[in-house]
C-alpha cells in the first residue's frame, strides 16, 4: 500500500543548485526519505571522481509528513527545469501519493505553482561511507569561498589547495600566470584552521569543474569546511541552513 509523502523547505534555491550539479552528470538520482532522519541524496558521477552527499534533517523542514522509509527517484533534467523558475524567496514543496510526484514552488505571498511528474523506478546504488583521516580542516564563510572560486574558475582547468602552517592557499594557473587566495585566521578570512601535529605542508590538485560547480550554492552557505589529507580526496562541507548540509568529496588529479 502506497504511503503519503509531503515536505516543505524554506529555500527552493538550495534544491535548485544541488540538483543542477547532479544533472550535469546523471539522468536519475535516488532520494531516501525517512520519518526519523529526513531526506538524503547520495550519488557519484560516472567517472567516480566526485561523491555528493546532501542531507536535511526533519527539523529543517517547515512541514514534513512521511509515514515510512521511502526512496523516490528524480529525473534530474525535468526537476532542474522546474527549479530554474525558483525565485529568491520561493519555498520548495514535494509530495507523492504513490502514483505521481508533485513539485511546487510557493511564493512569499503564498501563491503555489505545481508541476506533476510521473513516478519513475530505478535501482538505488548504496554508496559506502568514506573513511579518511584528514590532517587539515579550514573553515571559511560561504560567500568568501564563493568569490574565490568564481575568480579562479576563470584562470585555469585545475585548482590547487595548499595546506600551509599559517593557513590555506587556493590557487589556479594558466600560461598567463597564477592567481592565489591565502586564507588565514589572523587576516580574518578563516573562521578556524586546524592542522595535525607534525604535518608537513602539502598541496593537492583537483579538476576545476568539480570545485567550480559549488560557486553558486556556496553563496547560500553559512560556513564551509575544507578538509584535506595528502594525495587523497578532499571534503568540502557546506552548512547551509537549519541543519541542512552538502558534502562533496573530490578525488585529486594525478600530476
Amino acid at each position: 500500500m502506497s504511503s503519503t509523502i509531503r515536505f516543505v523547505f524554506a529555500d527552493a534555491r538550495i534544491w535548485r543548485y544541488v540538483l543542477r550539479i547532479l544533472a550535469d552528470y546523471l539522468e536519475v538520482v535516488g532520494m531516501k526519505i525517512s520519518p526519523g532522519e529526513g531526506v538524503r541524496i547520495k550519488a557519484m558521477d560516472p567517472s567516480r571522481v566526485m561523491l555528493l552527499d546532501f542531507s536535511i534533517p526533519t527539523t529543517a523542514f517547515e512541514e514534513f509528513v512521511v509515514e515510512k522509509d521511502e526512496t523516490l527517484f528524480l529525473n534530474l533534467e525535468n526537476v532542474s527545469k522546474i527549479l530554474r523558475r525558483a525565485a529568491k524567496t520561493d519555498k520548495f514543496a514535494l509530495s507523492s501519493d504513490g502514483t505521481k510526484l508533485t513539485i511546487a514552488l510557493i511564493s512569499k505571498g503564498g501563491t503555489q505553482r505545481s508541476f506533476t511528474l510521473p513516478l519513475i523506478s530505478s535501482t538505488y546504488e548504496e554508496i559506502p561511507e568514506l573513511s579518511l583521516e584528514f590532517k587539515v580542516t579550514a573553515k571559511v564563510i560561504g560567500p568568501v569561498f564563493a568569490t574565490a572560486i568564481s575568480v579562479l574558475e576563470e584562470v585555469g582547468e585545475a585548482i590547487k589547495f595548499k595546506a600551509l602552517h599559517e593557513g590555506l592557499a587556493i590557487s589556479s594557473s594558466s600560461e598567463l600566470g597564477e592567481t592565489e587566495f591565502l586564507f588565514t585566521t589572523t587576516s580574518g578570512t578563516l573562521i578556524d584552521y586546524q592542522i595535525a601535529d607534525e604535518t608537513q605542508e602539502f598541496s593537492n590538485t583537483y579538476s576545476m569543474e568539480y570545485i567550480s560547480m559549488l560557486s553558486q550554492i556556496s553563496k547560500l552557505a553559512e560556513t564551509i569546511s575544507i578538509k584535506l589529507v595528502p594525495e587523497a580526496p578532499c571534503e568540502i562541507a557546506l552548512d547551509i541552513t537549519s541543519g541542512a548540509q552538502l558534502k562533496v568529496y573530490v578525488a585529486p588529479r594525478i600530476e
